[in-house]
């Protein structure tokens, strides 16, 4: 884990791709993309199903770990249309109704409102704000109000290279003075490999730990 300070808050970045803000019990993902290995396998490729399995066990091994008050979504936590995928979420969401779930919706999120009001899950159409947070799907949409932006969205990824040729791709958070990019959270993603610029603070995940990178 690594821990930051942005607008005088701890912010905790852990391996999971997740981030936790101690001060609002929050644990914040994005691009969870539930039920897109069963929207291939409807598709006839051949997508096991343990793929949306390991995901939710690592949501689960996040609230675990953290025993946050809200999970947040900055969009796209559904991929497509209701598939056996999401029943297994719907049965963890049932041993974990004490949690509050938040979305903030991402392009991919269309599922009928009556699925999101059985599951819990609240709402928001184009930004969620606490305190100097704003947390959107797509950096495009956020407001210009000067709050500190956490969005999703891109998948971001940073190549790393080592001795002998090596390199290695890696998803990844992405950190300015006032914005923060956060990885896809399901491993069933591709990666936007990103051009760092100046004044950013990239911090790459392995499956065991989260490390800041020195891109210049």
């Amino acid at each position: 884990m690594v821990s930051l300070i942005k607008r005088g808050l701890e912010i905790v970045l852990d391996k999971d791709r997740a981030l936790y803000i101690p001060q609002y019990g929050l644990l914040v993902i994005s691009d969870f993309h539930l039920g897109k290995s069963g929207h291939f396998r409807r598709e006839g490729l051949q997508i096991p199903s343990a793929v949306s399995q390991r995901d939710i066990m690592r949501l689960d091994g996040l609230v675990q770990r953290y025993d946050p008050q809200v999970l947040l979504v900055t969009g796209d936590m559904f991929h497509h249309q209701h598939n056996v995928d999401l029943e297994e979420f719907r049965i963890w969401r049932q041993y974990n109704r004490h949690l509050e779930i938040i979305l903030v919706k991402g392009n991919h999120d269309k599922l009928q409102a009556s699925y999101y009001a059985e599951l819990q899950i609240q709402l928001y159409l184009n930004q969620y704000e606490i305190g100097e947070f704003c947390f959107v799907h797509d950096s495009k949409d956020a407001p210009a109000n000067g709050l500190f932006v956490f969005s999703g969205h891109l998948h971001p990824g940073v190549l790393l290279k080592g001795s002998a040729r090596q390199k290695m791709r890696l998803a990844c958070f992405v950190f300015d003075e006032n914005t923060a990019l956060l990885p896809a959270f399901s491993l069933f993603t591709g990666l936007y490999m990103i051009a760092a610029k100046r004044g950013q603070q990239i911090f790459a995940v392995t499956e065991s730990q989260v490390m800041p990178v020195n891109m210049f």
